[in-house]
């Protein structure tokens, strides 16, 4: 494989595939389409990462709220947060304090409240599977409830045109595509709230080391 020439991720513009009816695109949506499979596919291929661009899915003030919702929520005394504290629920869903999550050794200069997928007949002894502590902020756990679903959707609209591109080189077929689907479409998903406090002094530079 060549050597990658730019040190930029590539931003692909995903509206193409927006529209949930392939069969009804004209013929230069379906060329916008194959441009944008084969744009993830080189990225897939050659950085393994790549940034999405959601202006036509995504108003610009939702994930403003979410982040003013976040404020709210840290801004709160040290008590009310603590309410929340994971290690009253499944060691995962809930409120870490600052410095209280660890990476590679070392305590994380943040504080994070985790949300997960919704689990029947919940169970704070098994990991993973207790309930979500959602603040008492108005209207944030409808936010944040909305974003999830949101995600949720943008996550299969990748996948389809993933798929679009890679289909022919994995064999899959249609029917096995759409297995897949259905097997993915309501994933375990994972949401994390992280506030950011100004590092300290003494610090090394790093919020959170390498993950």
């Amino acid at each position: 494989m060549p050597p990658v020439s730019t040190n930029a991720l590539p931003i692909i513009d995903i509206t193409p595939f927006l529209n949930p009816d392939p069969a009804g695109a004209d013929a230069d949506t379906a060329d916008l389409r194959a441009s944008t499979a084969a744009a993830l596919h080189t990225a897939c291929i050659e950085y393994g990462f790549f940034y999405l661009n959601i202006s036509a899915y995504v108003d610009a003030a939702e994930p403003a709220r979410l982040a003013e919702l976040g404020r709210q929520f840290f801004r709160l005394p040290q008590a009310e947060k603590d309410i929340l504290t994971l290690k009253d629920e499944d060691g995962a869903r809930g409120y870490a304090r600052l410095k209280e999550n660890v990476t590679n050794g070392r305590a994380d200069n943040h504080e994070g409240i985790d949300f997960y997928r919704p689990v029947e007949k919940p169970d704070r002894t098994r990991a993973l599977w207790g309930e979500n502590r959602w603040p008492e902020i108005e209207g944030f756990r409808e936010a944040y409830e909305a974003w999830v679903e949101k995600m949720k959707v943008l996550g299969m609209v990748v996948m389809q045109a993933i798929f679009g591109s890679m289909a022919q080189g994995l064999g899959m077929t249609s029917e096995e595509w759409l297995e897949l689907k259905s097997k993915v479409g309501d994933s375990f998903w994972a949401m994390r709230v992280i506030g950011y406090p100004p590092l300290p002094t003494d610090d090394e530079g790093f919020s959170c080391g390498a993950h």
